[in-house]
Parts: C-alpha cells; sequence; structure tokens
C-alpha cells in the first residue's frame, strides 16, 4: 500500500492498496486445480462459486483501480492546476 498525503483537496491519508492481483491469483489457482480432476457435480459447483468470485474480485480491482487514478488525477491537478488543460 501506499499513502497519500494530507493536502486541501484532499482531507485525511488515504490508503490505497498497491494491487488486488493476490485474490484473483488464488481464484485462478483453485479452478486450475478443479479442472485437473475428474468432473463431477460438486466441481462443477464449485467452478460456479468460484466464476462469481472472480468476476467480484475483477470488479473490485477495476473500482480500486479507477479510485487510485482519480485520486492520483487530483493530486497532480492540485501540484499543477493547469496540467489538466493541457
Amino acid at each position: 500500500m501506499f499513502c497519500i498525503e494530507r493536502s486541501e483537496n484532499i482531507p485525511y491519508n488515504l490508503a490505497v492498496p498497491s494491487s488486488t492481483e493476490a485474490s484473483i491469483e488464488e481464484i485462478i489457482a483453485k479452478i486450475r486445480d478443479l479442472c485437473g480432476r475428474p468432473f463431477s457435480l460438486e466441481a462443477e459447483a464449485e467452478l460456479r462459486k468460484l466464476a462469481r468470485d472472480l468476476r467480484h474480485a475483477i470488479k473490485q480491482h477495476v473500482r480500486m483501480a479507477k479510485s487510485s487514478l482519480s485520486v492520483k488525477g487530483a493530486a497532480i491537478n492540485e501540484h499543477d492546476p493547469d496540467a489538466e488543460k493541457k
């Protein structure tokens, strides 16, 4: 994680996770493991659950990335207000 320091536009320190890739990689590893086994109803149910979990983790990853970019953009604009106009 890194921290954005206090400023007028950002009223508090904001910790931003560097990545959510670990949870995505963990889900993918579980999917690969299940795909290497004989197919069963239990395996199908687990794969469907993991697919939902993976979709959620990817959405969270994208949401956090967008938020991080917004915060970085605000910090750049505060430092150089004319940067947005370029």
